[in-house]
């Protein structure tokens, strides 16, 4: 028996449900109540914040026994409740690939950047204005001056009071902009920042590569220490695939892994053709994947867009006609409510390409680190290659059996309907 049923009817579980079970009813739920996809609904913020609470407070087993004994007030995590929008992020993999990958932040960052963006717009504009004033105040104050003098002098002198004002105007303007040209706007310092935080990243996440490998490369490289650190590492995949897209940042890890091992290990050949092949076939993926994420972040915006539109033909008063002026009629509730669901899918395939662009330009980053390192020698380097080869087939080779695709996480169902309905479309 629990006190207070409020978080679990929030998520719209039962008091008795199971862990993975309100893991899967919060990410429906986040998505559902994103603010990002209710851009109209002022309250849409609260609701996912609250959301969020929920599920940081069930999902632990401490907080979850203490909530159910004593209520909401006793179940507060010790360090406070994290920002929903993190909580949300943790969507692609969470913390159990941080070693692998890092942190994502491409996508919280472009909403940074524009913020950056337009408030160095404002200060601009702003500067421009008072260096106008200033200008002004300068000609205002030269012209009393002139006044205090002859009659004669004052006169001449008015006929290049125009002049005046534009030169003082350049001057100003012209001090603003060297002034400005010295110090970086704020877009500029946020991206310096970011550039460092992801060479510190890569740095890190590099040294922790190492390590993995070196649990084979230290040893006696034979095929009983192969096969004993392809195990370890299957038991690993098998934990990992379970998280959200973990089964896809697994397989992507492998792919890149793969890609830059068999890169290094080709150019070790004569006249190294074979690594130039396949780093040019790298670059065309590179391409590639650029496209499909721009391809996927515009599918949605136009969803989104058509959505409004249907919403806006549901709610409308007046008569629906359509080119030729037959009156057609409103979309339904239910019409409505699939689009939705459309929208959500593709928000989320959106959201993954992006994400998954991201660990790839990380993880190419790590791997050309490991495999350029400098303090040690070239057979060392071949056989770290050949080892993240093989940690990378592992990783490819990992799957789901039916029982546990089940247990997927609906996000990728989504992902997969939104992609189904995409391609029938076109």
């Amino acid at each position: 028996m629990v006190v207070d049923t409020t978080y679990y009817d929030l998520l719209g579980v039962l008091p008795d449900a199971k862990d993975i079970d309100i893991k899967k009813a919060y990410r429906k739920k986040s998505i559902q109540e994103h603010p990002d996809k209710n851009p109209n609904d002022p309250s849409a913020t609260e609701r996912f914040q609250a959301i969020s609470q929920a599920y940081q407070v069930l999902s632990s087993q401490e907080l979850r026994a203490k909530y159910d004994k004593f209520g909401k007030e006793e179940a507060v995590p010790k360090e406070g409740f994290e920002d929903a929008a993190e909580q949300f992020s943790m969507i692609f993999g969470g913390d159990a690939f941080a070693s692998y990958i890092g942190e994502l932040t491409l996508l919280k960052n472009l909403q940074k950047t524009e913020e950056l963006s337009a408030e160095d717009e404002l200060e601009k504009k702003e500067e421009k204005e008072k260096a106008g004033d200033t200008a002004a105040q300068e000609v205002g104050e030269k012209s009393a001056s002139d006044g205090a003098a002859s009659p004669e002098v004052a006169a001449s002198k008015v006929l290049l009071t125009d002049g005046a004002a534009a030169e003082a105007a350049a001057t100003t303007q012209k001090k603003s902009e060297d002034e400005k040209s010295k110090k970086k706007t704020k877009l500029e310092a946020f991206e310096e920042e970011q550039r460092l935080e992801k060479e510190k990243t890569i740095e890190e996440l590099a040294k922790t590569l190492i390590g993995r490998l070196s649990i084979l490369t230290e040893s006696a490289y034979d095929q009983p220490c192969k096969d004993s650190f392809e195990k370890k590492f299957e038991e690993e995949a098998n934990m990992l695939k379970m998280e959200s897209f973990g089964l896809d940042i697994l397989h992507t890890i492998g792919e890149v892994y793969c890609e830059k091992a068999q890169i290094f290990l080709k150019s070790q050949l004569v006249w190294g053709f074979g690594g130039v092949f396949h780093s040019l076939k790298a670059k065309g993926g590179v391409v590639m994947d650029t496209l499909k994420t721009v391809s996927a972040a515009l599918d949605a915006q136009n969803t989104m867009q058509e959505l409004e539109k249907l919403k806006t033909a549901a709610e409308s008063k007046d008569v629906l006609r359509d080119e030729k002026g037959h009156e057609i009629p409103k979309p339904s509730a239910e019409e409505v409510a699939q689009f939705e669901q459309l929208l959500m899918g593709k928000v989320l395939s959106a959201a993954w390409h992006g994400s998954k662009f991201e660990i790839m330009s990380t993880l190419r980053g790590v791997c050309d680190k490991v495999l350029t390192d400098d303090t040690i020698d070239r057979h060392s380097k071949v056989r770290r290659a050949q080892t993240l080869n093989l940690l990378g087939k592992v990783f490819r080779r990992a799957y789901r059996t039916k029982v546990e695709q089940e247990e997927a996480q609906v996000f990728e169902e989504l992902v997969a309907d939104a992609t189904k309905k995409r391609s029938k479309h076109k």
